[in-house]
């Protein structure tokens, strides 16, 4: 059975019932009356089908999938719903009572802090679109608090490791084999650019613009992540040497995120510096340019964040900012030469 409505007609409020290939039409005197009942047969309707919780997170999934959310992003919160209900997927989500949802989260204590507040967001907004379908009657994990404080940020280069990382990607860049240039170049980009394992590797020939000058990110989370990069002289020729013989729709770097990982950790092996992943090298761009004197809005701006308080958060130091801005300060006061 299927629900449909209300609709306004004349004074009146209707609602569709369709059952199979039958349809009927119930009018109310109000609006809030046509919900109320919307509410009540659509309960009716789960119950009777037996609305498990693991046909709850397909249903779910699927009105994801319906919002336009990335296909990798609905299998990614599929698979955190599904491991933070597994001892209950085949019970009716109905019989679920908030204080077995509330040791579900109990059990997750072994894993990082991290990991378990992502999954009790994730399961929260999931309960709270179940209440809003009617799929059950209680709101779950309303008053369930993640625990522990978040570890914020990766694991950054100083200044002096990322000249010696930078030139050992470089080296590795002439190379006469096409798919160690391919990764050498690859494991640059998060550094030069400040960009994220997926911005290059969803790079296509047609984004390298104006003749390897502009370097264009096309799509993104947020509108602020779509912009227009300067290239650096330097860099121009490794971008332009992978796009010969490609199409305007190729992607310049066909991989999987794991790929750029391994390759970055590879290079970072390489050069001797400490160990960092791609989005370490997103953060290491954040801080290099503020010490290169770049404003905190104009890091945030490369990095494609929408406020100044994710890219401090994550990314840049506020603390060199302002070291920064100090210094820039008392330059003011250097004595000049007398004429």
């Amino acid at each position: 059975m299927k629900v449909f409505g209300p609709y306004q007609h004349r004074d009146r409020w209707r609602i569709l019932i369709r059952q199979g290939h039958t349809q009927r039409a119930r009018s109310f005197d109000s609006e809030t009356e046509a919900k109320a009942e919307i509410r009540r047969l659509r309960a009716e309707a789960h119950k009777q089908a037996g609305m498990t919780v693991q046909r709850s997170i397909e249903a779910y999934a699927e009105q994801l999938r319906r919002n336009g959310l990335k296909e990798r992003s609905i299998t990614t919160a599929t698979f955190r719903l599904t491991r933070f209900f597994h001892p209950v997927l085949p019970e009716p989500l109905a019989a679920l009572s908030p204080k077995r949802a509330k040791d579900l989260f109990q059990s997750l204590s072994g894993l990082a802090v991290d990991t378990r507040l992502n999954m009790l967001a994730l399961a929260k907004s999931f309960c709270r679109k179940a209440k809003e379908y009617d799929w059950t009657e209680v709101l779950l994990l309303s008053d369930v608090k993640g625990e522990g404080r978040r570890h914020c940020g990766k694991a950054k280069l100083t200044l002096d490791e990322s000249r010696k990382y930078l030139a050992t990607c470089l080296v590795q860049a002439t190379s006469s084999d096409p798919m160690v240039r391919q990764a050498a170049v690859a494991a640059c980009m998060p550094l030069v650019f400040g960009l994220r394992s997926g911005e290059v590797l969803n790079r296509q020939v047609k984004d390298i613009d104006d003749g390897g000058r502009i370097l264009r990110i096309t799509s993104a989370k947020s509108r602020a992540g779509i912009r227009s990069l300067q290239v650096p002289e330097w860099f121009r020729p490794y971008l332009i040497d992978l796009t010969k013989g490609l199409k305007p729709d190729d992607k310049v770097f066909p991989r999987e995120k794991t790929w750029l990982h391994r390759h970055v950790v590879n290079i970072c092996k390489l050069a001797g510096v400490s160990r960092v992943v791609p989005h370490g090298l997103r953060g290491t761009h954040g801080d290099l340019a503020l010490v290169a004197a770049a404003t905190p809005l104009q890091v945030s701006q490369a990095l494609g964040h929408e406020s100044l308080t994710t890219t401090f958060r994550h990314y840049a130091s506020p603390q060199l900012a302002e070291a920064n801005a100090h210094q820039a300060a008392v330059a003011q006061l250097a004595p000049t030469s007398p004429n």
